[in-house]
């Protein structure tokens, strides 16, 4: 298996793997808009430390600027908002089936747009991926069109993330440079969005609460987001989206061992479709 598809499957298990420590900080008194801003913003002193450290210059050139505003605004910050925002209207859980549709959406674009050749086991393997992870749908949930509306714009907006970050360039950049200020843009945004939405709250949250919003911080800036920038540099945009459907995997069985969380046989049978287009896109795709 190649380095980057290594990256991509520790990057997806590392983002599978927040929402279990997520759960334990919502105990514990913090809210989802609340996280979300803790989840960028408690690793910025760290990620100053680390480029002083490192020798790192805080420089950035007007191309580094505008890539990074444009990757942490539309890909970052609306992403993370309009999935949060979705789930004031539909559960969770088909929320978070829906924002998968990027992988789909990724493929198509890198063909569309960008002439990249897809194979036919490649086309396959994220055929397979969306329909696996769309059998992760509660059929039960009352699908708001509102929420469908953003929950789907919040997967379309992430696979701007993901495209952007493979054909501008951005990718080749310093991780801890580039995962710095797209934490103060998100910090930012999220900061915003919470305090006009009257989300924001630190006052019910107890001392776990900070240390389980902290880990959840540490595993996305500091595992995921790079392992997942290296992925792209070295697979293209395509196959990290295919290889990042892992993560909906690593939560369930987290959730089901740490969480006692259950799940149906069309569920089970869903994560053994996802593993076989994923199985697909590292071997032939």
């Amino acid at each position: 298996m190649s380095r980057g598809k290594i990256c991509l499957i520790l990057s997806a298990f590392l983002y599978g793997l927040a929402p279990i420590f997520a759960k334990f900080a919502y105990a514990a008194g913090v809210n989802g808009i609340t996280l979300t801003f803790l989840r960028t913003a408690l690793m910025l002193p760290v990620m100053s430390v680390l480029m002083i450290v490192r020798g790192q210059s805080f420089y950035l050139n007007k191309k580094e600027l505008i890539n990074i505003i444009a990757l942490g605004v539309v890909g970052g910050t609306l992403s993370m908002i309009s999935l949060y925002a979705s789930y004031e209207y539909i559960s969770t859980g088909l929320a978070t089936t829906l924002h998968f549709i990027y992988p789909l959406i990724i493929v198509v674009v890198s063909a569309l747009i960008y002439r990249e050749k897809i194979k036919g086991a490649k086309l396959l393997a994220v055929m397979l991926v969306t329909v696996g992870v769309f059998m992760f749908i509660d059929l039960n949930s009352r699908a708001d069109k509102a929420g469908v509306i953003l929950a789907v714009l919040s997967g379309v907006f992430y696979s701007f993330y993901v495209i952007y970050m493979a054909h501008s360039g951005i990718d080749r950049m310093d991780y801890v440079k580039l995962t710095f200020y797209m934490m103060i843009i998100m910090s930012a945004g999220t900061l915003l969005f919470g305090v006009l939405a009257g989300g924001l709250d630190f006052k019910p949250i107890d001392k776990m609460g900070w240390v389980f919003s902290a880990i959840v911080s540490i595993l996305i800036s500091l595992g995921a987001l790079p392992m997942f920038q290296a992925g792209v540099r070295y697979e293209g945009a395509s196959t990290a989206g295919i290889i990042s459907a892992f993560e909906p995997i690593t939560t369930i069985i987290l959730g089901a061992v740490f969480l006692g969380e259950t799940m149906g046989i069309v569920q089970y049978i869903g994560g053994a479709v996802i593993i076989l287009g994923v199985v697909l896109a590292e071997k032939y795709g």
